[in-house]
C-alpha cells in the first residue's frame, strides 16, 4: 500500500468513526427520551383518578 492509499484509508476510517459517534449520540438521546416518557407514564398511573364530589369519574 502506498502513502496515498494509506492516507485515503485513514480518512475513510476517520469519517466512519465520526459517523459511528453521531449514531451513538443519537441512540443515547433516543434512549433518554424513551426513558423519560416511560417515567412520565408511570407517574401518571400513580395519580388518583379525577372524580366529581359525588365520586363519579370525570371525563
Amino acid at each position: 500500500m502506498n502513502d496515498q492509499q494509506v492516507n485515503q484509508l485513514l480518512a475513510a476510517m476517520a469519517a466512519q468513526t465520526a459517523a459511528m459517534n453521531r449514531l451513538a449520540e443519537s441512540n443515547e438521546a433516543l434512549t433518554a427520551v424513551i426513558y423519560q416518557s416511560m417515567v412520565a407514564e408511570e407517574n401518571e398511573a400513580e395519580l388518583p383518578q379525577h372524580t366529581y364530589l359525588s365520586g363519579k369519574p370525570r371525563g
